[in-house]
């Protein structure tokens, strides 16, 4: 199989729906700052020991994977199998609760995992501003952009217990 097809050699691409674009068109974007994040998760994931937030790591990337679908669309109501919902965001601010209670200060990040952790959260910081203007426009789900919004957060909570463990700098 030939992964290159030439077809995006004058700046075009196909979306989703097979519709061929710039680019540089604004669902293009999007998706990419997605798929950025995803990589960013990757990074991350191989350098966490901890199981239970290697799964939720995990089922992060699923639920981004589809909701790379759902913006690709470029419509808040194109249906996807796993869309995120408010449960979702529900899971995410437990997860939050979790490990922000030895929380006390903001701390540099000192270790590979926790500046894994910390690039995810500027990857999703990137990508919700970027579909802030969506969200205004009604081109995404009032459901999704919360979930960058909490995601954001717990990557953060993530990437300080992280530094804990290492540093001892919240004692």
């Amino acid at each position: 199989m030939k992964v290159y097809t030439k077809k995006g050699d004058k700046g075009t691409t196909t979306k989703y729906d097979g519709q061929r674009v710039p680019k540089d068109d604004e669902s293009i974007i999007v998706v990419s700052e997605v798929d950025s994040l995803l990589g960013s998760l990757d990074s991350a994931i191989i350098t966490i020991k901890d199981e239970d937030k290697l799964k939720v790591l995990e089922e992060i990337q699923e639920k981004l994977w589809q909701t790379a679908g759902e913006l690709s669309r470029g419509s808040p109501t194109a249906k996807i199998s796993k869309e995120i919902t408010i449960k979702d965001i529900e899971l995410l601010e437990n997860e939050i609760d979790k490990y922000s209670q030895d929380i006390k200060h903001f701390v540099r990040f000192r270790t590979r995992s926790s500046v894994e952790l910390n690039e995810a959260r500027l990857r999703t910081r990137k990508l919700e501003v970027t579909l802030t203007k969506w969200l205004r426009e009604g081109k995404v789900r009032e459901e999704v952009y919360t979930y960058l919004n909490r995601l954001s957060d717990l990557l953060y909570v993530l990437s300080c217990d992280e530094s804990k463990k290492k540093l001892n700098v919240f004692k």
